[in-house]
């Protein structure tokens, strides 16, 4: 489970750096942009899977605790109950 650095939503050209063959129009500068997004992420190391989530708070335990729950309900039927008696 880790996080990543926040990301502006908008238009932006990401440092001058694309991935595309030919340039995407974005805006010069980031003029205080009000949206932003944190995204962080969890790999299930045995199947290589990964799980992405996003939000708009600080990476806090409650942020990390969100995602883990998001995970779980998106994984769960994957798993098999496990009864130990």
């Amino acid at each position: 489970m880790d996080t990543k650095a926040t990301v502006n939503l908008g238009e932006y050209s990401r440092g001058v750096k694309s991935r595309v063959l030919n340039a995407v129009k974005a805006l010069d500068h980031d003029m205080a942009s009000k949206a932003k997004l944190i995204p962080g992420g969890l790999l299930e190391p045995v199947s290589g899977r990964s799980f992405l989530f996003f939000g708009e708070s600080y990476k806090t335990s409650d942020f990390m605790i969100d995602g883990l729950e998001a995970w779980w309900e998106q994984r769960k039927p994957g798993y098999p109950v496990f009864v130990p008696w």
